[in-house]
């Protein structure tokens, strides 16, 4: 089971050959097993996770979601209903989301099943990914080096197998430079190509 592609996942579980249950407690596992040394996931959410997955077994359709019952994490800076999205930054630290970012709710509309959020530097702004609020994040394969940054926890997180698929986000290599620390493949969507609602910066009026 492990390093299945979300492709993969997504196509044993539509054969019936895995569950999405099944799945996500191989990451849940792995998370509480590798996590505490890698720092990957700041924010996890395991009884919703097992639910939703719990949910997607269950569900009957013929033409399920092109990411059905695939467990994904999210960058830190992404808005999720109900949860807090600092980035890594004092000021941020009590922002709790009133609302789920249109790229999240996307994905979770494609059936996936949201595991938790990924270690950011402070406002995004390192190639490396530390900040006075989250414990640093370390490269799974080696512990003392960097995994990038800013999507550095998120990279960290796939290239231990904690996840499937991570949602980042990158203007100046934020993607690029995580992946390549860590031996990934990543993507830096066309600029103004995808709808950046629910992505913290821009910051509310409010802060």
């Amino acid at each position: 089971m492990k390093y299945l592609s979300a492709t993969e996942i997504a196509r044993q579980i539509n054969a019936g050959q895995l569950t999405s249950t099944a799945i996500t407690e191989h990451y849940l596992n792995r998370i509480e097993n590798y996590n505490p040394k890698l720092n990957a996931f700041v924010d996890l959410y395991p009884d919703t996770a097992r639910l939703a997955a719990k949910q997607r077994d269950q569900q009957k359709d013929d033409q399920p979601g092109p990411l059905h019952g695939v467990p994904i994490s999210v960058k830190e800076c992404y808005q999720v209903k109900d949860t807090r999205t600092t980035l890594n930054y004092p000021p941020l630290r009590n922002l709790v989301a009133d609302s789920t970012s249109l790229l999240v709710q996307r994905l979770l509309d494609a059936g996936a099943v949201l595991l938790g959020k990924t270690n950011v530097p402070t406002l995004l702004a390192d190639a490396q990914t530390f900040g006075p609020i989250y414990p640093r994040a370390n490269n799974p394969y080696d512990l003392s080096r960097t995994p990038g940054g800013s999507t550095g926890g998120g990279a960290a997180a796939l290239a231990a197998d904690l996840c499937a698929l991570e949602l980042g986000s990158d203007i100046g290599g934020s993607i690029r430079n995580p992946a390549h620390h860590c031996g990934l493949f990543g993507l830096k969507p066309t600029e103004n190509g995808h709808h950046l609602d629910g992505h913290i910066p821009p910051f509310p009026i409010s802060i």
